[in-house]
């Protein structure tokens, strides 16, 4: 240690007082830098650890190459690599003095600071007061964690949590590799740019937005929550298209906070050939629940006098729904989804937030339901009531059921000494409509169900049911042209057996399966009878998920009566590079004589079905291929076909599906589609991707509808243009054509939809 000239010459390290810290506290926990939620257009960010605050009467490391003590001015100077810390802070520079009289430390040369956040900060020169109340930097420039960055010719920490930065710069984009001069995609400059620590406000004066170094907005005034902020009411990006039928749509949705548990989300929209919507969302969480109550509405004769459909001037919708635990083994809710028309929702693309339909997504109506449920180990208790709205025109809504209670048990015992189990199902089910059948229903089915592995391999499955039903029913229609109303029973026991022998062989890298499979079914005929209605199976379908079922049909109305035998083969093989390929091929023959329990066009309608059957293939991890079939018994000719082939590697896939229905259910209004659909995306270049879809009906030779997507994302930037059209003949929708812009700043928000 030397002495001379009032000055004291210290060697490094050394624990310095808190006082000569005070420089790595310049931007406390660094909220400006903070980010909660990244744009959704734009990759997760790092998540950025908690901070502790400085502590300004805790000690700091102070380390340098000379450490200077003038006690005739009571400065304290460190020289030459100058790094002090506290934790995990640190303070770099050339030269760090504290001047003790005045209170006030200074860094300059190179001065950068490393917060716990991974954000680092540079300056030319740092002064700030010993009690960490002012603070001001010279040339400050940040690098944050995300990459973002901010220049400023000069910042100023204020008392009161307040920084001021003049000529401020900031913009998340890289910088050009080969030209770091070059001004990036986008940045936001203002002449002075304020950060209101407290309220979590940035505040902008004479604030400009340049694209590529030219100026495309401006603003006298420009304010938003920084970026540590995670919601705040205002408004929201507009909604920004065109419709050939609708016109040009604008919408203006504000998003607003009520407390900490709820908001709402409020958006005029404008069609500007049709009419001026409103629409709303109401949502709030409880502790063990949560609630939606969502609508929209508007008024057909704004912009045109002619309503459409005719006499209905106001339309909209109404959506509800809610979900609430109610203990460690129940819980509770509905979905409401209602509309004044049929053809409002397609029409006027509300949008799923405001038309969300619940657990029950039908394209071509509306379900609401309220439902209580209880879990009991394998048990399930069940209580709900529904209500249909229909979409299509050929329905007649006053034939529509509305479901009162529906309540279903299903009890299963624990295994015994062989390892089967008894099983208990029940359900209470009463509907009512303005005009046909009411009905109410109480059936139950008790079982024993049996597996079996022997030791030679071979799978058995046994069981014994009896199901026991009883209705009352009102206003049947029966085939003598009456109508029946009264009460009606039927037992109906069952007996059921399938044997499977799976057969396993190693060879040549590969696992080879051939699994041959027979089940019988073995009850009395008829139970089908035509004093109970047929409300919940009218619908039913032989296909390879079904074939060894013992009861196929979807509901209870009605029965799998009769004796049958089905077979099948399955066939599979897994090689040890990862392709596999699986086959299935099967059919069911009836044992009875007489009344036939299921429709035309089920695969079933003869004693000896349709062949059905499944391909699965897989020669990589990047390309599936399935196809699913129905062939009639006696030519082979298809009578269902369900393909499909999806290939992907990375980002990019394709797409492709077709359905062939020769005959479905014509009897009830289900027609017989077939039709092909392509979707596909690709990635262009680094930052360009497209999408594309196409749908074509190949029964009626016509594009049913078809779709485009060019998207342009960076690390900072996203603009997506979308491309719709549509081939509707359905009411008073027609062929359109749409567009829809979605433009996204990072950090700044996104613009369209």
């Amino acid at each position: 240690m030397g002495r001379g000239n009032g000055r004291d010459a210290l060697s490094r390290p050394w624990v310095i007082a808190p006082m000569l810290g005070l420089a790595a506290s310049l931007l406390g926990t660094s909220a400006l830098a903070q980010r909660v939620g990244p744009s959704v257009l734009f990759d997760q960010l790092p998540q950025r650890p908690a901070v502790a605050p400085v502590d300004p009467k805790g000690e700091f490391l102070l380390e340098a190459d000379e450490v200077i003590y003038d006690r005739d001015n009571d400065i304290v100077t460190a020289r030459g690599s100058v790094e002090i810390s506290q934790g995990d802070r640190v303070v770099k520079a050339d030269v760090l003095s504290y001047n003790r009289k005045r209170k006030l430390v200074t860094a300059s040369g190179n001065v950068v600071m490393l917060e716990p956040t991974g954000d680092t900060f540079f300056s030319d020169y740092l002064q700030i007061s010993d009690d960490l109340s002012n603070a001001i930097m010279e040339n400050f420039k940040a690098l944050l964690i995300d990459n973002s960055r901010i220049v400023a010719k000069g910042m100023e920490r204020l008392a009161g949590n307040r920084k001021v930065m003049t000529r401020a710069v900031f913009s998340p984009c890289n910088l050009c590799k080969d030209d770091p001069s070059k001004p990036p995609l986008w940045q936001l400059k203002g002449r002075q740019v304020v950060h209101d620590e407290q309220k979590r406000d940035l505040h902008y004066r004479d604030a400009t937005l340049e694209v590529a170094g030219v100026p495309v907005f401006y603003a006298p005034y420009f304010s938003h929550p920084d970026p540590s902020v995670r919601n705040r009411s205002g408004f929201l990006t507009p909604t920004v298209g065109y419709s050939n039928k609708l016109g040009a749509v604008f919408g203006m949705p504000y998003y607003g906070i009520i407390n900490d548990s709820s908001d709402v989300t409020v958006e005029p929209r404008i069609y500007s050939k049709e009419a001026l919507l409103g629409a709303a969302e109401y949502r709030q969480r409880f502790e063990h629940g949560k609630i939606r109550v969502a609508g929209s509405f508007l008024n057909d004769t704004v912009f045109d006098d002619k309503p459409t459909p005719p006499g209905l001037d106001w339309r909209g919708n109404f959506a509800s729904e809610g979900r609430f635990d109610l203990g460690e083994h129940w819980r509770a809710g509905w979905d409401i989804a209602r509309a004044t028309d049929r053809t409002y929702l397609r029409r006027y693309k509300i949008g799923p937030d405001f038309t969300s339909k619940g657990r029950y997504q039908v394209s071509n109506a509306l379900t609401s339901t309220a439902f209580a449920e209880g879990f009991y180990g394998r048990s399930y208790f069940g209580l709900s009531s529904y209500a249909f709205q229909t979409l299509r025109a050929e329905d007649n809504r006053d034939t529509i059921a509305k479901i009162h209670p529906a309540a279903v048990a299903s009890l299963v015992s624990d295994a015994d000494s062989l390892g089967g189990r008894w099983k208990l199902d029940a359900d209470i089910l009463s509907y009512s409509r303005k005009l046909g059948t009411d009905s109410t229903r109480l059936a139950t089915t008790t079982g024993y169900h049996l597996p079996l592995i022997t030791d030679g391999g071979h799978v058995f499955a046994f069981s014994a049911t009896v199901q026991a039903d009883v209705y009352s029913v009102n206003n049947l229609p029966q085939a003598n042209g009456r109508s029946f109303s009264g009460e009606e029973s039927r037992l109906h026991p069952q007996l059921a057996a399938t044997w499977a022998y799976p057969l396993i062989s190693r060879q040549s890298g590969a696992t080879f399966l051939i699994e041959p499979k027979v089940g019988v079914v073995a009850g009395p005929t008829g139970g089908n009878k035509s004093k109970i209605p047929n409300e919940d199976s009218r619908v039913v379908e032989l296909d390879d998920v079904n074939l060894f079922m013992p009861r196929r049909f979807p509901g209870r109305d009605r029965i799998d009566s009769g004796s049958r035998v089905d077979y099948g083969l399955r066939a599979e093989v897994k090689t040890d590079g990862g392709a596999s390929a699986s086959a299935m091929i099967g059919q069911s023959y009836r044992l009875s004589e007489g009344t036939n329990p299921y429709p035309k066009g089920s695969g079933l309608e003869e004693r000896q079905s349709d062949v059905v059957g499944a391909v699965k293939v897989s020669p990589g991890s990047w390309i599936d291929f399935n196809y699913r079939f129905r062939l009639d018994k006696d030519s082979g000719t298809p009578q269902r076909e369900e393909m499909g082939a999806t290939i992907y590697r990375g980002f990019n896939s394709l797409s492709l599906s077709y359905v062939n229905y020769d005959r479905l259910f014509p009897g009830i209004g289900i027609d017989s589609p077939r039709t092909a659909v392509a979707s596909g995306q690709v990635q262009i270049s680094e930052f360009y991707r497209a999408y594309a879809m196409v749908s074509y009906d190949l029964k009626k030779d016509k594009l049913s509808s078809a779709g485009l997507g060019i998207l342009y994302e960076d690390e900072c930037f996203a603009i997506l243009g979308s491309y719709v059209r549509d081939k509707l003949s359905d009411q008073d929708l027609r062929n359109d054509q749409t567009f829809f812009v979605r433009v996204a700043f990072k950090y700044l928000g996104e613009f369209g939809q």
